[in-house]
């Protein structure tokens, strides 16, 4: 007789694999925020590793200005999986850096920067706004990612040349770090203790980053993980620094675990409800699996025939299509004549 059990447990879509393409070898095309709004940096870096990723994606303003909902794809639009692999996605960091630099006898220097998370559905502390002089060193840095990025699809570099490049991207040697010279701004160099933007200038003793990191599993883990995006205005920045209005909400960015990233403007959606099992019908060699669900998150049936293997439930094979979260009790289906028959449902 065909036996077929249940296990439940919630959370966390799995992997999937980068895909791959030619790069094209062209000119990369950065506008600095020097008198105007400049565009936005998406950047990547290993722990360890050899190169780094520079991605334009294009006007900060077109993040600014997307209406709370909307949704900006910003791999594979500005990069594909072929240049995010000079980096990979585990145990990698990333972030998004745009500035405004207005000089003059009343100088602003506005910066938009994302700000890590420690848990997937919860918003990170806003980071405080800086005077128009402190900004200014940031924003002077921010645009020197960009610059250098540029400088090395030109050539000349003496750390390395860079192996792919677009006009939106630029995979850069990591050994162009000295931090001297027009060439040597890398993002790597500009992220750590040495480089002002990783380093002390946030005064944040807490060790959350501008940069959001992926665990070493991250591909398997099941899990994607998500940046805030802030804007903030040297004018909201007053002398006492400890009374220093906080940046504006604007967005948060997420890396999913098979590589894609996206921007949505607003708050993120509230946390997905754990599914439940509430019965398994046979019919024939047709199970039907039903199941709560939350009013958002995406449901995903996965199965095994054992549970010898010690393989986490996340991780086993999905079947067939997952379906959206409605607040209702659904249903999917197995054609199988396989038994015994484990089942579980996996929310992300």
């Amino acid at each position: 007789m065909n036996e077929t059990k249940s296990i439940f447990r919630g959370a966390i879509l799995c992997l999937a694999i980068l895909t791959s393409a030619g790069t094209a070898r062209a000119q990369f095309s950065y506008n600095a925020g020097v008198g105007q709004y400049g565009d936005l940096l998406v950047c990547f870096r290993p722990a360890s590793g050899t190169y780094d990723l520079v991605v334009d994606a294009g006007p900060v303003t077109a993040f600014i200005n997307l209406p709370i909902g909307q949704k900006i794809t910003v791999n594979p639009t500005y990069y594909n999986g072929a240049q995010l692999a000079y980096v990979g996605t585990n145990n990698i960091f990333f972030s998004a850096l745009a500035c405004q630099r207005l000089p003059g006898a009343h100088a602003t220097n506005n910066l938009w920067v994302t700000r890590a998370r420690s848990s997937l559905n919860t918003q990170s502390t806003p980071w405080p706004c800086r005077n128009a002089a402190t900004a200014g060193t940031a924003a002077s840095q921010i645009d020197s990612i960009g610059s250098d990025a540029a400088n090395i699809t030109l050539g000349g570099d003496p750390f390395g040349s860079s192996p792919a490049s677009g006009s939106s991207y630029v995979v850069e040697p990591e050994g162009g770090s000295t931090g001297s010279g027009s060439y040597f701004d890398s993002y790597n160099y500009l992220m750590t203790t040495a480089g002002n933007l990783g380093g002390t200038f946030w005064g944040d003793s807490g060790g959350i980053s501008l940069e959001q990191g992926t665990p070493a599993n991250f591909t398997t883990a099941g899990q994607p993980v998500r940046a805030d995006f802030y804007q903030l205005l040297s004018t909201n920045a007053i002398a006492n620094p400890t009374n220093n209005q906080a940046g504006t909400y604007l967005g948060y960015f997420e890396l999913a675990t098979n590589g894609v990233l996206t921007y949505t403007a607003g708050p993120s959606p509230s946390t997905v409800i754990a599914p439940r099992i509430v019965s398994i019908v046979r019919t024939g060699t047709t199970n039907t699996i039903a199941f709560t669900t939350g009013s958002s998150g995406t449901y995903t049936l996965r199965g095994t025939n054992s549970l010898a293997s010690g393989t986490g439930v996340t991780n086993w094979p999905p079947i067939g299509s997952s379906l959206a979260g409605n607040g209702l009790t659904n249903s999917l289906k197995e054609v199988t004549t396989d038994s015994p028959r484990f089942y579980t449902i996996t929310a992300q």
